[in-house]
């Protein structure tokens, strides 16, 4: 990422003011600059950062809530998960430090050599460094979900390994690039090291790395699709599964307006003020990860507490009395009910099961109770 310094910037000199105290740039035209009281766009990232920080925290809460009070078992993806949300965590405190130096989220020509420390582009160089680790981490939860509720289907444990290997794999050896081309050597100060056309040469990296988030973001958004349409569910079903995956196109855009923003950043003058949109668009970005990563427990929480009070169903009259009061039965997808379907097709056939049907036979696992709980929603 491309970052004003005092070298690859023109000066606005003033005779008789102080070398620390000249303006790093002159404004444009229509545009005065403001060395005592610059204007900020600091403030949006403060309300972007709050409500991502409410929405983590809420939808972690309930996540775990669902797994631990409703289906009292735990997956493979709840480890990854929990550490993709502290990692965001950390991500969102790290952009508010950084914008709260008076560095970043100011116009150009409204700083003074003198403002220029190395505290912000170590900020700087920490977010470039852990971004890709860190979203890494987010796929890789939102990876093994689909690892665990589609289960059964073979496809779809090839596409999520190769998913995970690959996001894996680009993610990591671009923070080794990124590192090694703009971190300091020897003696030179963080200011320094941002200043060198090693550094500037990264501007490529970080159009190359937004481009591959929004294929890898795409990628994940259409693995559930097929499963989804392949389920013997209900149409309402159909779509409200997609309706709960699809709530991922909004960290596809997101990630394009980051892109976009990190484009602006790298070929404009004004770089201090354009970064903070695109630290809008990552934390967007995490933030609607996470969410999605979230969303099948949300469904499982509103099913069980669509479920009646056990006190109040009349045990005497066995299961009769208890199916009258409770949610109808028609409106839930049954994959035990399937399996018996396919039983009995296999006997009377007498030849064996496709890949398919074995597949859906074995949905009856927890991958299976899994995704019945999610649709079993009222349509």
């Amino acid at each position: 990422m491309s970052t004003s310094t005092a070298e690859d910037m023109p000066s606005n000199t003033l005779p008789g003011v102080d070398p620390a105290d000249q303006p790093l740039a002159s404004p444009p035209p229509g545009q005065t600059a403001n060395l005592a009281h610059p204007a900020s766009n600091a403030y949006h990232a403060y309300i972007t950062a709050a409500i991502c920080i409410f929405l983590i925290l809420v939808f972690s809460i309930l996540r775990i809530y669902s797994n631990v009070y409703i289906r009292d078992h735990r997956t493979l993806d709840d480890y990854p998960f929990m550490l993709a949300s502290v990692c965001v965590l950390v991500y969102i405190s790290l952009v508010v430090a950084l914008l709260s130096k008076g560095l970043f989220g100011t116009h150009v020509w409204d700083l003074t050599l003198g403002d220029l420390r190395n505290t912000p582009f170590l900020l700087v160089l920490l977010l470039e460094s852990l971004w890709g680790p860190f979203v890494w981490f987010i796929k890789l939860s939102l990876f093994l979900l689909y690892l665990h509720l589609f289960e059964p289907l073979r496809w779809i444990k090839k596409v999520v390994w190769m998913g995970i290997v690959v996001t894996g794999l680009f993610y990591f050896s671009i923070t080794v690039a990124k590192l090694a081309m703009c971190a300091p050597r020897g003696s030179q100060t963080y200011i320094m090291a941002f200043s060198t056309a090693r550094c500037s040469r990264a501007k490529v990296l970080g159009v190359i790395t937004g481009a591959f988030n929004i294929v890898s973001d795409l990628y994940l958004l259409v693995i559930p699709i097929p499963a989804i349409l392949g389920l013997q569910v209900s149409t309402a079903r159909k779509r409200g599964l997609l309706a709960i995956f699809m709530t991922g196109f909004i960290a596809v855009i997101a990630s394009i307006l980051g892109i976009v923003y990190r484009i602006k950043v790298n070929s404009d003058m004004d770089d201090t003020w354009k970064i903070v949109p695109f630290y809008l668009a990552v934390l967007v970005e995490m933030t609607c990860g996470i969410v999605v990563i979230c969303m099948p427990a949300m469904a499982q929480i509103a099913r069980h507490r669509g479920r009646p009070n056990p006190g109040s169903v009349n045990r005497a009259n066995g299961n009769a009395n208890e199916q009258a009061t409770s949610i109808p039965m028609t409106n839930l997808p049954t994959f035990a009910g399937l399996r018996t379907k396919l039983s009995r097709g296999r006997s009377r056939h007498g030849h064996r099961c496709s890949d398919d049907s074995r597949a859906q036979i074995r949905s009856n696992s927890s991958s299976g109770k899994a995704l019945e709980e999610m649709t079993a929603l009222p349509e």
